[in-house]
């Protein structure tokens, strides 16, 4: 029996050796094994096994590029042209009706790197949470701990790479979307600054804030995908291991990170960790009010009207952004300016900045509360607010699951994570 393909360079063997038949059976075989609860809890818009074939056929004189019949997954706020787009919801195309154009980054990782599309992924609806969790379509699953969730909002993603679907996922990162799931499903990830891809390119949940980019199964798939479509990196020097930022993450599993963190070429700065410490003490309070008045204003048109229609959950967040007053929103983008100014002044020191990602790992439903996203958010909120790339990676912990680790950037110039990759992988 032919043992399925996991890794890139496994992938790019089985279909150069087998043909993009076979490659496309083994995708379904894969997709054979996943219940059907969990496909619909994470994963949307998978085309029917004559349109999968197609498209590993029309990629086959893309054969030799670098993700040459490699299959991949997309999050469901990026455009496929003329294909419905849902956001985790189950009205928007009756809104925004179908894309007139696919958007860059799954284009590119098809025309340019041959890569094959072979479905959609679900999340939070709109993206607007960190836990997984959807009413329509359902929580999606830890992919080993049926009794705890993925993470979010790139929760179908996480999941699809973590249980061997495919090597690597399209998904989105606005306040931690990439990074949640990815320690919590133990997969990696890369978050780019909101300021690569054009305004409109995606179904946006905060514009300003909204950032594109990938999860990957392995920090070597993480390198491979990565350099098809980036090209080159910045080596990258020593950086900076600033701690959990005060939040009294249990020893045991403080200690696991920092070890990925120390491997990765991170060091301790008392001064800088404190440093930061103090700058991000309410960005968890900011990122909502400044993120949601974002989002509320994109959902302005139909907010009202759809209102049954809304995660309740989701619609509340939106209700708030959209009320928020001068005084509120001045507040938070001073928090926001403190923020950038203290990472602009540990970056003249330190290449890089690890921070853990979550809060320990994975959480069950009832635990996913308003006190656990906090704590999320304080995590992730500071490099989201600076519009900063982050490297997410997992860290084993003693129970034998994971947490995150993330490694945030000065800016994309500035991005080495070939260098931080290399040295986890």
């Amino acid at each position: 029996m032919t043992l399925l393909p996991q890794s890139v360079e496994d992938w790019r063997e089985f279909t150069l050796t087998r043909g993009p038949r076979m490659a496309a059976e083994a995708f379904l075989l894969k997709l054979a094994e996943v219940g059907p609860a969990e496909q619909r809890a994470a994963l949307c818009g998978l085309p029917d096994a004559r349109t999968l074939t197609r498209r590993f056929e029309e990629a086959w004189p893309l054969r030799e590029e670098a993700l040459g019949g490699v299959p991949f997954l997309t999050k469901d706020l990026y455009f496929r042209q003329d294909e419905p787009t849902f956001a985790g919801s189950t009205f928007l195309p009756q809104e925004i009706g179908a894309p007139r154009a696919t958007s860059s980054l799954p284009a590119a990782f098809e025309s340019d790197a041959g890569a094959i599309e072979c479905g959609r992924t679900q999340l939070n609806e709109f993206a607007f949470g960190l836990s997984g969790e959807n009413p329509h379509f359902g929580d999606c699953p830890h992919p080993t701990q049926p009794g705890l969730l993925a993470g979010g909002s790139s929760s179908g993603s996480a999941f699809a790479v973590a249980r061997g679907l495919t090597p690597f996922a399209l998904a989105t990162d606005t306040a931690g979307s990439i990074r949640v799931p990815c320690g919590y499903c133990g997969v990696w990830g890369l978050r780019l600054s909101p300021d690569v891809a054009p305004v409109g390119d995606i179904f946006p949940l905060s514009p300003g804030y909204d950032a594109q980019g990938w999860i990957a199964r392995s920090a070597a798939d993480l390198r491979q995908v990565s350099a098809a479509v980036l090209g080159e990196a910045p080596p990258a020097g020593a950086g900076l291991w600033a701690g959990d930022l005060g939040l009294g993450i249990p020893a045991p599993d403080l200690a696991a990170m920092r070890d990925v963190a120390t491997k990765a070429g991170a060091q301790e700065d008392v001064a800088a960790a404190m440093l930061l410490r103090i700058a991000c003490a309410d960005a968890a309070e900011a990122y909502p009010v400044l993120g949601g008045h974002a989002a509320a204003r994109v959902h302005a048109a139909w907010l009202e009207r759809r209102r049954e229609e809304y995660d309740p959950v989701v619609w509340g967040r939106l209700d708030a952004g959209r009320r928020r007053t001068y005084e509120e929103l001045r507040t938070a983008e001073a928090a926001r300016a403190r923020v950038a100014d203290a990472f602009r002044t540990i970056f003249r020191r330190h290449h890089f900045i690890a921070l853990p990602a979550t809060f320990g790992s994975a959480v069950g439903k009832a635990a996913s509360d308003a006190a656990h996203r906090r704590r999320l958010l304080a995590l992730n909120a500071p490099a989201s607010l600076a519009g900063l790339p982050v490297v997410a990676a997992p860290a084993r912990l003693p129970d034998g699951l994971t947490a995150g680790v993330q490694f945030i950037f000065p800016d994309m110039a500035n991005f080495g994570w070939d260098s931080v990759l290399g040295r986890l992988a």
